[in-house]
Parts: structure tokens; sequence; C-alpha cells
């Protein structure tokens, strides 16, 4: 039998608290506890510090939360460099995705708040020196970049939501009125997340190269 061990920190001082020091035990508590157990209360109990010290580092829980999740992302595994360019640009957006689903708790944050970390900043550099290769301008690779990131922080938030159970409304449609959906009802119950990804990037991606 093993066991696991974890290595037990000295808390800091006060005079020791960095922003850099909060996010690490943030990190901890959320590894540990998850995201629910998250508080600047517990936080601050756990670096030794009252409530309204952190508040001097992070002005609210969403600024704390936004600085955890750029923390995330600095585990963002972005493709070798040297390949096409719609190959590295889906790399990076898989790599996205794979943070999404390992931390869902970030989708929320990502989804309403501006991510500054610099692992985001590396991802976001690859694809628009991606994108600007095929000959696609400013305004476009904006566009293009913002269709992409759009999809990708839908798709995992489908991916790891509530699971719908069968499509119970369907049997009391017209089928004359609702062919399609009827038609296509086994379809959605039993796609599979990551191939419906894939066929999505890949329709985006086609839809980028045709400009």
């Amino acid at each position: 039998m093993s066991y696991r061990t974890r290595t037990v920190r000295a808390r800091p001082t006060p005079t020791e608290l960095t922003l850099d020091v909060i996010v690490d035990e943030a990190q901890e508590l959320v590894d540990e506890l998850g995201f629910n157990a998250l508080s600047m209360r517990r936080l601050a109990a756990r670096l030794g510090v009252g409530a309204m010290t952190l508040y001097g580092y992070v002005r609210t829980k969403e600024e704390l939360l936004s600085a955890l999740a750029n923390r995330y992302f600095d585990e963002l595994e972005l493709p070798v460099a040297g390949l096409d360019w719609r190959d590295e640009v889906a790399g990076v957006f898989r790599a996205v995705r794979w943070v999404f689903l390992e931390h869902p708790e970030l989708l929320p944050i990502a989804a309403s708040q501006r991510l500054e970390g610099l692992g985001v900043y590396r991802g976001a550099e690859r694809v628009f020196a991606a994108l600007r290769r095929p000959g696609l301008n400013g305004d476009e690779v904006v566009a293009a970049f913002d269709a992409l990131t759009s999809f990708t922080i839908g798709a995992a938030e489908r991916e790891t939501g509530i699971q719908a159970q069968g499509l119970p409304g369907v049997r009391e449609l017209d089928a004359d009125e609702f062919p399609n959906v009827i038609g296509l009802a086994g379809a959605l119950m039993t796609r599979d997340p990551e191939h419906s990804f894939e066929a999505g990037l890949e329709l985006l991606l086609k839809g980028i190269a045709c400009r």
C-alpha cells in the first residue's frame, strides 16, 4: 500500500505576501477541495491573514478567479512549430479545450472576463501568426480568432454541462413540421463530444480558408 504525501509549506507572513503567493494558495485550495470551497475568508485563513488583507492584492473574488484562470492556462501545451496553419490553429484550440475539460470551473470565468496571462497570450500569438499565413488581414484574423474562441468555450460548456436525458419532447412534434429535428434526433442523442468538436473545428477552418 502506498500513501501520497503532501508537502507542507510554511505560511507566509503578511510582509511576505504577494499576488503570486495568494494565487499559489488559491490553486492549492482548489486542487484539494474544489472551486466551490474557494472563498476570500477561507483563503485568508490558510494564509494566516485577515480577509481584508487580501483585498489589497485582488479587489474582488472575480479578480482572484481571473488570476487563477491565467495560472491554469500556463499549462497550455502548444503544438510544435512548422505545421500547416490549419493544424497549428487546431492544435492550439484542442489544447484550450483540454484545459477547460480539466478545469471546467474556468468556463464561466473565460466566458465573462478577459484573461491576460502569458499562457493565454502565447496561445493567441501562435493563432494570430498562423492565421496570417493564408493571407488574412488584421480584421479577419481577429474575427476568425473570436469565432474559434467562442466555439471552443461553447463546445466545452456543453460537454461539461448536464447531459441531456434523451429528447422526450421530440415524440410530441409533428413529423410534417419538424422532419429534420425528428430525423436527426438519434444523432443528437448519441453524438460523441470530441467528434463533434473536431467536426465543428474543421468546418470553421474550412470557412476561414475560403477567405
